[in-house]
């Protein structure tokens, strides 16, 4: 039974220990020292999202930061991967708190690929991502917008 509530500060560094695991295991296209910087810069984001815990009893799975529509980050424990976590905590948000829009890293073959799967679909490429390092994202949209 997946349950969630809502990270407080004393939760950050287990939400940092997590991050770390979840790209390790799915971002092989960063650099060592761009993954190094960006696992510096969560402290600084976090108090702008909502950042959900995800929990299965009593197993830490996951958690996700969500800003008004926007899926801002969602990343599953890597033991966990696969095992339909990350579809039910997308379709929790999807359906009970809007969430419409989402980025993707172009390179990250599996997240685009479980992403399509839950009916996102590309709406816009950017060549950089929001911090300008060059990795391409794709900005994706359940819903038809119009160009």
């Amino acid at each position: 039974m997946l349950n969630n509530r809502t990270a407080i500060k004393q939760d950050e560094q287990q939400i940092i220990e997590l991050w770390d695991r979840s790209v390790t295991a799915t971002h092989d296209f960063l650099l060592q020292e761009d993954k190094q910087a960006m696992r510096g810069e969560i402290p600084s984001f976090l108090p702008f999202v909502d950042v959900q815990l995800w929990h299965d009893e009593d197993k830490l799975v996951g958690f996700s930061g969500r800003k008004e529509n926007s899926l801002e980050m969602l990343f599953i424990e890597p033991k966990y991967m696969g095992q339909g976590y990350g579809t039910a905590i997308l379709q929790e948000l999807v359906l009970n708190h809007g969430v419409t829009l989402l980025d993707v890293n172009e390179q990250n073959a599996a997240a685009k690929k479980f992403y399509f799967k839950n009916g996102f679909r590309i709406y816009s490429h950017s060549k950089l991502d929001g911090q300008n390092r060059p990795y391409p994202i794709l900005h994706l949209s359940n819903q038809s917008i119009s160009q």
